[in-house]
């Protein structure tokens, strides 16, 4: 039987009162169940590389081991010896292009074309070597230099291709960060690793510029159309005696200048 309330009116019964309590959790309990939106972490310390312009290099040895397959998938085998086979492609374009791709790269990555200049180079190589094949030029320079054919057997290219990828490697993961840049709220440091040595300098007041107008260095073999890309970062410290420096060839340069200009205004007493 239902019991009364103290108006007379009947009470629900308990299995219904047990019910609505579950139903109604406290405020308290509400509170507790919400999810607790935790503040992203803030960068507090940042290693910045130098890179050689060794590293640039990378389109070498992955060419190399494409022109591998291409010659392994469509290739002829040449007797030159009694008891070897070379393996070869049978065009000959595929060791010209080679040997030109490796002497675009050593030229360019030793004297860099800046600015408006870099984008009319490169433009006009294309406009000539397009004019070229439209006029038939190529045809009159393999007429006249009869041994202008570049053929490299599977060996050249694997094994070519394969020392420069472990020197390309240890250069740039292990020679290139012997020495290297921190920075950290208000400071900025230069450290050797070899030397175990460092040298300090205040953040605050810092100028910093980010140089990236070569577009084959910085913007094509630095795969900046992928998002990445390399730059120069030359910055300036402030104080009676000012010192300028630049890390060269810094790897996603853009995201690297955007760590840093947030870390140089923070100062040491107030980062978490």
């Amino acid at each position: 039987m239902a019991a009364a309330t103290e108006n007379g009116t009947a009470a629900p019964p308990e299995s219904l009162q047990k019910e609505s309590l579950q139903k109604e959790p406290s405020h308290k309990e509400a509170l507790q169940k919400e999810p607790v939106q935790k503040e992203p972490a803030k960068l507090e310390i940042l290693h910045v590389y130098q890179h050689s312009n060794f590293f640039y290099w990378w389109i070498i040895w992955v060419y190399g081991f494409v022109c591998s397959l291409l010659t392994y998938f469509n290739g002829r085998t040449v007797n030159l010896f009694a008891d070897k086979q070379l393996y070869v492609h049978s065009s000959a374009w595929v060791g010209i292009s080679f040997v030109a791709l490796l002497l675009v790269v050593i030229f360019f990555t030793n004297y860099r074309v800046k600015g408006a200049n870099s984008f009319i180079m490169v433009l006009g190589i294309g406009l000539v070597a397009f004019a070229m094949h439209y006029l038939g030029a190529w045809e009159i320079v393999f007429r006249s230099f009869p041994a202008l054919l570049i053929f490299m057997n599977l060996a050249f290219y694997v094994s070519l291709s394969t020392a420069l990828l472990l020197l390309w490697a240890f250069a740039t993961f292990v020679l290139d960060r012997l020495t290297y840049w921190e920075f950290t709220p208000g400071q900025v440091t230069l450290r050797h690793r070899l030397a175990e040595s460092s040298e300090s300098f205040d953040a605050h007041g810092l100028h910093l510029d980010r140089i990236s107008d070569d577009i084959l260095i910085n913007k094509i073999l630095g795969l900046r159309f992928l998002g990445y890309g390399t730059a120069d970062l030359r910055f300036t410290t402030s104080g009676a005696v000012r010192n300028t420096f630049t890390i060269e060839n810094v790897w996603r340069a853009n995201l690297r200048d955007e760590q840093i200009r947030e870390l140089i205004v923070v100062r040491p007493n107030v980062a978490t």
